[in-house]
């Protein structure tokens, strides 16, 4: 019988070939050369079905009916692991509904398997009309082929150094790469926090950042590459994988951050949910201090932890989310672009949450 490792080896060389990586940067062996790819359909095109959901999730109350602020509606995508076609991909997409969608946010793993699989999507990748937010993952903290860790420079390098302007404040730390983002239209605020450095120091600005937004009458999101715990109340809704993620330890960063959101949800600040990537699959659902967390499958076309194939050239080769927070309804909504069926053929269309009362409001665009 073979071994763990062996059979680890060659899962992974399994999912590699599947992948767009035998052909295209930063994958290759030293040398060589790129292969040209067929082209494909684009991304609009493929989705057209979901631009209702797109529009509507946009729409706030009635001015007939009192009006009230804006939602907030913004990709969020995570996990792109140096795959440069599908990050064009998901900026084509933002250009062309940029009058719905305000931003875009990619919650880390910009790298491929370490910092030696890289390309600047931000100097090399298509232009895109709205900021694209980041935010650093594990794999952007590690090199070699021993996975070492790297100093938070060369991290920040690599994120951070060519991205442009957020319209953010970050903390005031060296190579700063936590921040955050108010929409005062929307009255929401958006945290960006790093897991991997300068945890404590962090974590003494996110009590301040949190208190101001209370101050100012805020609903707070936040977002970082892993969920704030371990989940231990999943929804039943195709958006939540049925998949066994076993022990979920993550870093001890997470457990500091929760403890300042669960503070500030306490004194009465409105907090809405943790944003997050890293597991490859979709998570909705609570940590056992309350905290709502809501994970997106993975951006890159690497299928070894998908609940299902990512092939290039179908609708599943993309994945990402429209996210809208309407802060006046207490509505949290999801539109899936791309991947939009798991292995236990389960639909990820739409879904519409009540996150002040706990409450599904519709799921897959029907009623619950």
């Amino acid at each position: 019988m073979k071994d763990q490792d062996a059979q680890v080896r060659e899962a992974v060389e399994y999912y590699n070939r599947l992948s767009v990586k035998p052909y295209v940067r930063p994958f290759l062996r030293p040398g060589e050369k790129e292969r040209p790819l067929p082209p494909i359909e684009g991304i609009v095109a493929l989705n057209r079905d979901r631009e209702p959901f797109v529009l509507q999730s946009a729409a706030g109350r009635t001015r007939l009916a009192g009006g009230g602020h804006e939602p907030l509606q913004f990709v969020h995508f995570s996990d792109i692991h140096g795959v440069r076609e599908l990050w064009d991909r998901v900026v084509d997409y933002v250009n062309a509904y940029c009058e719905e969608i305000a931003f875009a946010l990619h919650t880390g793993d910009f790298c491929g398997d370490s910092q030696d699989e890289y390309i600047d999507f931000y100097r090399e990748g298509r232009p895109c009309l709205r900021p694209i937010l980041n935010c650093v993952g594990n794999h952007d903290t590690i090199a070699g082929s021993d996975w070492h860790a790297v100093p938070k420079r060369a991290a920040w390098e690599k994120l951070f150094a060519s991205a442009g302007d957020f319209g953010a404040a970050f903390a005031p730390l060296e190579h700063s790469m936590s921040y955050y983002r108010d929409f005062p239209a929307s009255a929401v605020r958006l945290i960006v926090l790093d897991l991997y450095y300068d945890v404590e120091a962090q974590a003494a600005w996110l009590r301040e950042t949190l208190l101001d937004a209370a101050e100012k009458g805020l609903s707070v999101l936040t977002a970082m590459h892993e969920a704030t715990g371990p989940l231990k109340r999943c929804l039943r809704t195709g958006f939540s994988s049925l998949r066994d993620f076993g022990a979920d330890g993550g870093t001890a960063g997470r457990a500091r951050f929760e403890e300042e959101i669960c503070r500030f949800r306490e004194a009465g600040g409105c907090y809405v949910c943790n944003l997050a990537g890293h597991y490859h699959a979709d998570r909705f659902g609570y940590t056992e201090a309350g905290v709502l967390n809501v994970a997106v499958e993975c951006a890159t076309d690497w299928a070894g932890w998908c609940d299902g194939y990512r092939t290039r050239g179908t609708r599943a080769y993309d994945c990402f989310n429209v996210v809208c927070v309407d802060a006046d309804e207490g509505l949290l909504k999801l539109v899936r672009i791309g991947d939009c069926a798991d292995r236990w053929l389960r639909a990820k269309t739409a879904l519409c949450y009540d996150y002040r009362n706990g409450r599904l409001l519709s799921d897959a665009g029907l009623p619950v």
